[in-house]
């Protein structure tokens, strides 16, 4: 039987990290996967400048930036009105002093590296930090002392059976999380209504920077990334994926060519390098994220849409918030219900609006006349625009509300309001297609 102070279950962008902070924190620490590196996996791969500044604090950025652009400035064009700036770095240092009491590392560009390399990195620097580290290894059961967990029941890779005590053992392993259904994570809260995504890498473009557009139901966003390509994304209400995906090749340059058309030029004269990856459908949801001797992180804990890209840096976030509250018990500080406690009310103080901002948002609903307004008031102004920006990117908070002059919004919500109505007719399915006709009795 080998003994650990934690044991995490998931070596990508939530476990290695999480392993890496409690192993520097001086704990003995097993970490297993069932799969081997470098993998691709269906990501969108953005990180925000908040998530960018994890990863510098656990020091991989630079390596991430050797090979993968990075950039500072981000465009968001909704309806044709543009919007382009950068996250407030104050604003950045802030959120993470108010987070983890030090704003050290904190930088304010992004960047989009690609899973097998990003997943990587993290898991050389998690081994590089003392982890141990047992990949094709898969999860089989737990070990249980008087209602707790104090362990988990592995197979190797080859076959042999792996017995691991642990003070802690956290769940890292993804939407399917076999650790929590193993230690019966409720669902707490979900949200059925999502976007379909569909994706593709492209090589032949010139085009910097992140750039989302949104028009009527449908969105786009393009941003290069490693090996001189290009991500290049459309994305939908789910309730249209069916008829999207009957034609998806033809859809995704329609979708674009509607939303996007300069853009769409650039894309058709590119060449695709890899075949298309969709995601059909994403449910939001929350779990129970903590019990007796185990806890979960990432997206085995809590999941939303992928339209502003943000679970990358929510999956760091966790690692490092959880590596702090977990030291307290492990040096004998805090009770475990304690820690665990403080670390999940903490967590959704700073998680829970923007979980729900990405769960309306996902609905896809077309802006009003009246968010139209606002956003042309917003563009008006670059601090305005920067603060806007920094709220998508998770890092001014909703509270802390822009402040807009009262007659610019209604001399600007006589115009929406008469192209709100000329617009409806793009709001429906283009994609319908027509029922087959019953064919006539004799």
């Amino acid at each position: 039987m080998e003994q650990f102070d934690a044991i995490v279950i998931g070596a990508s962008v939530a476990g290695s990290p999480t392993a890496t902070w409690l192993a520097r924190k001086g704990y003995k620490v097993l970490m297993v996967d069932k799969a081997t590196f470098p993998r691709d996996t269906n990501s969108t791969h953005f990180v925000w400048p908040r998530g960018v500044s994890y990863l510098n604090r656990l020091g991989v950025a630079d390596k991430i930036t050797a090979t993968t652009p990075h950039f500072t400035n981000v465009e968001v064009n909704i309806e044709g009105i543009r919007l382009r700036g950068h996250v407030p770095l104050a604003d950045l240092k802030k959120r993470f002093m108010a987070l983890h009491g030090n704003d050290h590392g904190v930088v304010g560009y992004y960047s989009g590296p690609r899973r097998f390399h990003l997943d990587q990195l993290l898991l050389d620097n998690a081994q590089e930090n003392g982890v141990d580290v047992r990949l094709r290894t898969h999860l089989r059961g737990l070990l249980m002392e008087n209602g707790r967990v104090v362990g988990i029941r592995a197979e190797t890779a080859d076959g042999q059976e792996l017995l691991a005590r642990a003070r802690v053992v956290i769940g890292a392993d993804g939407r399917v999380s076999s650790f929590a259904s193993m230690v019966g994570a409720q669902t707490t809260h979900v949200r059925e209504k999502s976007t379909f995504a569909y994706y593709g890498y492209f090589s032949g473009i010139e085009k910097p920077e992140l750039v989302i557009h949104k028009r009527g139901r449908f969105g786009t966003a393009i941003f290069p990334t490693n090996e001189n390509k290009h991500l290049v994304l459309v994305y939908g209400p789910t309730a249209w994926w069916s008829d999207f995906s009957a034609h998806p090749g033809e859809n995704f340059q329609r979708i674009y060519r509607y939303v996007a058309p300069e853009v769409a030029e650039l894309v058709a004269r590119a060449q695709r390098t890899e075949p298309f990856k969709a995601m059909g459908r994403m449910v939001a949801y929350h779990r129970e994220n903590w019990g007796n001797g185990w806890a979960l992180v990432g997206d085995a804990g809590s999941f939303k849409d992928q339209w502003t890209a943000m679970g990358i840096t929510h999956a760091l976030r966790d690692a490092e918030l959880i590596s702090q509250y977990l030291d307290g018990y492990l040096q004998g500080e805090v009770s475990w219900s304690d820690a665990l406690s403080a670390y999940a009310g903490v967590r959704m103080q700073d998680y829970e609006s923007y979980w729900n901002f990405v769960c309306d948002g996902a609905e896809m609903q077309p802006y009003t006349a009246e968010q139209l307004s606002y956003f042309k008031a917003v563009s008006e102004n670059q601090d305005s625009v920067n603060k806007l920006i920094g709220q998508i990117g998770d890092t001014v908070k909703f509270e802390d509300s822009i402040a807009l002059d009262a007659s610019q919004l209604e001399n600007h919500g006589t115009h929406f309001r008469s192209f709100e109505a000329a617009g409806r007719q793009n709001f429906d399915n283009p994609f319908k297609r027509e029922p087959k006709a019953e064919p006539a009795l004799a």
